[in-house]
């Protein structure tokens, strides 16, 4: 009867894990998501993992499709970016990221132009900018020091 009781015990366990271990495989494959590219082409990221901030800095009015598109935009760049100081951010544990978003025009083209920031406190500190022309649907990184954007190239 003992015998019988831990064998049951060790399969219960087992079954248990088997079940824990596959809901984290699906809750792993629910954090990537997909951006579609008028090309065609399909950009793959990881989802960041907090709720990002968001502002609005003008006056200008976006669609929902056009908001939810800018927020992948920025999880996407967050997930793909090189930067030093944009690692940085994201590995900080007392971070609280967000975005805000205002239109602008740069050299005769129409930019939405977003600002990556982290709001530890009351301030904000804008530690990234993007320009992100829908046209082309290419990003831009605005490189302080020169004063121009960088084309962000998709990976």
């Amino acid at each position: 009867m003992k015998t019988n009781f831990i064998l049951f015990l060790a399969f219960f366990i087992f079954i248990s894990c088997e079940n824990k271990s596959s809901l984290k495989n699906n809750l792993e494959v629910s954090k990537t998501d997909t951006i579609l590219q008028k090309d065609g082409k399909i950009l793959t990221y990881n989802v960041f993992p907090k709720k990002l901030l968001k502002i609005k800095r003008d006056k200008t009015t976006y669609s929902l499709v056009y908001h939810k598109r800018i927020e992948k935009i920025v999880e996407y760049y967050l997930d793909k970016s090189t930067l030093h100081h944009v690692k940085f951010q994201i590995k900080n544990p007392n971070a609280k990221l967000g975005y805000s978003t205002e239109e602008t025009d740069w050299e005769g083209v129409k930019y939405t132009q977003i600002g990556i920031f982290n709001r530890p406190e009351k301030n904000i500190t804008t530690f990234q900018w993007l320009f992100y022309e829908p046209k082309s649907q290419q990003i831009y990184e605005f490189d302080v020091p020169k004063n121009k954007p960088i084309l962000f190239i998709y990976k």
